[in-house]
């Protein structure tokens, strides 16, 4: 009778033990596909916002007699809520600048980085 009782208990413990991986299995399964989603919304967010920063510089950049400038701009993410946002500004007419001129064309261009949000900073390279 003991022995029919510890078989039956091993067995309700293996079920128990079972059902509780599988519940562990798919609720990991879940948050993966959960951070995976945000991941994708946040890359969505970030190319309509990088949309209309690049197409606000370039008729920024015009209306400061720099047409058809070249605007590459770039986004690097070290970890889940840290970016870094990177503008390359490139017009032949930037070459012949002095200091002054470009560090003040830099800090005007570095406002532009609030289209990605309050605390965003842009680094900005003119060439």
């Amino acid at each position: 009778m003991e022995k029919r009782k510890a078989s039956v208990m091993g067995r309700v413990l293996l079920v128990v033990l079972g059902v509780t991986f599988l519940i562990l299995c798919l609720g990991v399964t879940a948050s993966a596909r959960g951070r995976k989603l945000a991941r994708e919304e946040r890359q969505k967010q970030y190319l309509e916002s990088k949309e209309t920063v690049v197409r606000e510089i370039r008729e920024y950049l015009g209306k400061k007699g720099y047409p058809s400038s070249g605007v590459t701009l770039t986004k690097r993410e070290f970890g889940e809520d840290e970016e870094e946002y990177r503008l390359t500004v490139h017009h032949g007419r930037m070459e012949h600048l002095s200091r002054e001129e470009r560090d003040a064309l830099t800090e005007e261009l570095s406002g532009f980085a609030s289209g990605f949000g309050q605390d965003a900073v842009m680094l900005v390279t003119i060439r």
